[in-house]
């Protein structure tokens, strides 16, 4: 282990004896003081990496029952939750798109249709990236997009025209990073952190009213229709980006002409995951203005309740592993177990180690001793207080997992909107979108990582870079979700009824 992990090892193991040992601090339970021990155990393992953070994931399941936290029964059905098992289904879903090759198809025809300026085809890049980040896997699409790009900056390099050439591979290599990062804020299976607050709202707030798939695109896709753009216009003119590539649009039409025609386990793949999706967005009733548009789950009657996002996840992958890719004898399924395996099992594991830490801030009582301490903050006016999370968020998610910070800090936040008397949501939501603002360093998102280790970009040219970004996105965010978010989703500022 390095110096680092062995100092964060034992800081997270000192941390929590300490908690444990010291008085219990005024108005808290004895069973809410060893939670809390817990908790910063996990957050300094999980922002020092002193073990894997998957890994750390399972410590409620060790130590909740032994200090009378939860029991064994109450800490292991976090992480069979239903929104754990919805990602696990997306990633079998999105894994199949990749062994059928349908994501690079899909990718090349968006960067086709823009072409072949500088500007247009890093705008182009961005555009096919977010587009499916909204689907798979950030890491996936950064690590599928990569030898496209790597492809057209080899040709650049090769010609070596003008110092716009340079630029022009920075801007491009950290546009699909910062896209993808943005991409995955779109829909509730685009990255960790959105099931993460979905869960732990449906854990805190039992009669809170369910944030359907939806209902988060209904904010997530004007987010990025805002936010993609403006880092395109930033990134272009950060690094001075103008002029023509000659023979760009040659290099994407060779990489499609070498997929060929579209193949059945292509088709077969598109068709489930429309069939997929719509069954996401039409599972219950939409409401657009005056118009009601009845959701399919209604046809169950007295058990429509019963049905789930997570439902529909699993049909679809349960048909990947039925149907086969090509003719129907002796051919593979769409999916096979040996590609599965592969999937990022980990991730669901985190996202199961905060839902747990979540209710264990409801049993012990914990959540409402945290937020009294921290009512002062009621004060401040609202746009402060979203300033201050936002902020807050995208700067702690530079040096820790996206899905960790949100593990972290969500349930905190919600002890304080409460103690606040404010809605919950007005602080949990714009934390969950700040989770995905991190553009400075490698350790800030999986998307930053994968393009700094393809050494085309140095940790000084992403700082420099993020770090301007940074403070855009905090202003930004902040404004949009005051103005956007908040109207599109209706929330009310003051305590609502389920939250009491």
């Amino acid at each position: 282990m390095s110096t680092q992990k062995i100092a964060g090892l034992s800081a997270g193991i000192l941390l929590f004896l300490l908690i444990l040992l010291m008085p219990t601090p005024e108005g808290m339970t004895i069973t809410a003081q060893r939670a809390a021990a817990v908790a910063l155990l996990m957050a300094a393992w999980w922002v020092t990496e002193a073990i894997p953070i998957y890994v750390t994931a399972f410590v409620p399941v060790a130590l909740f029952p032994l200090l009378g936290i939860l029991s064994a029964d109450q800490t292991t059905h976090n992480y069979g939750n239903n929104y754990v098992l919805m990602l696990l289904a997306g990633f079998f879903i999105a894994k199949a798109i990749e062994l059928q090759n349908l994501h690079k198809r899909i990718a090349l025809e968006i960067i086709k249709l823009f072409g072949t300026s500088y500007r247009r085809i890093i705008l182009s890049f961005m555009v096919a990236t977010a587009v499916l980040s909204m689907w798979i896997t950030n890491v996936a699409v950064v690590l599928l997009m990569l030898p496209i790009a790597l492809a057209l900056i080899k040709q650049n390099e090769e010609r070596r025209a003008t110092d716009t050439s340079d630029n022009f591979n920075l801007a491009l290599m950290l546009g699909i990073a910062y896209a993808a990062s943005i991409g995955g804020t779109a829909t509730l299976i685009g990255t960790p952190p959105n099931l993460v607050l979905v869960g732990i709202i449906e854990k805190l707030f039992p009669g809170a009213p369910e944030i359907s798939f939806f209902d988060w695109m209904r904010v997530g896709i004007p987010l990025v229709l805002i936010f993609l753009p403006v880092i395109w216009l930033y990134l272009i003119r950060y690094f001075r980006i103008q002029g023509n590539f000659p023979n760009g649009r040659d290099v994407i039409i060779r990489e499609l002409q070498s997929l060929g025609n579209m193949q059945s386990g292509e088709q077969r793949v598109l068709v489930i995951f429309i069939l997929v999706a719509l069954g996401w967005i039409f599972r219950r009733d939409l409401v657009i203005g005056n118009i009601v548009i009845p959701g399919w789950s209604a046809l169950l009657g007295e058990y429509a309740s019963y049905a789930h996002d997570s439902t529909v996840a699993m049909i679809g992958a349960l048909l990947l592993f039925m149907i086969p890719s090509g003719k129907w004898a002796n051919s593979a399924p769409l999916l096979n177990w040996k590609s599965a395996k592969t999937i990022p099992w980990g991730v669901t594991m985190i996202v199961g180690g905060g839902y747990a830490i979540a209710e264990s801030f409801q049993v012990t009582g914990l959540a409402d001793w945290i937020g009294q301490q921290l009512v002062f903050i009621n004060q401040f006016p609202m746009l402060i207080i979203l300033l201050l999370v936002v902020s807050l968020m995208i700067f702690l998610t530079e040096i820790n997992s996206n899905t960790a910070t949100a593990n972290i800090f969500l349930p905190v936040l919600a002890a304080l909107a409460i103690a606040s008397q404010i809605n919950p949501l007005l602080l949990m939501i714009p934390t969950t979108f700040a989770c995905s603002f991190a553009f400075m360093l490698p350790s800030g998102t999986g998307t930053n990582a994968v393009i700094f280790a393809s050494e085309r970009v140095s940790l000084t040219q992403m700082a420099r870079c993020g770090l301007w970004l940074n403070l855009i996105c905090v202003v930004l965010l902040t404004i949009t979700l005051f103005l956007i978010v908040v109207p599109l989703m209706d929330l009310q500022p003051q305590l609502p009824d389920w939250a009491q």
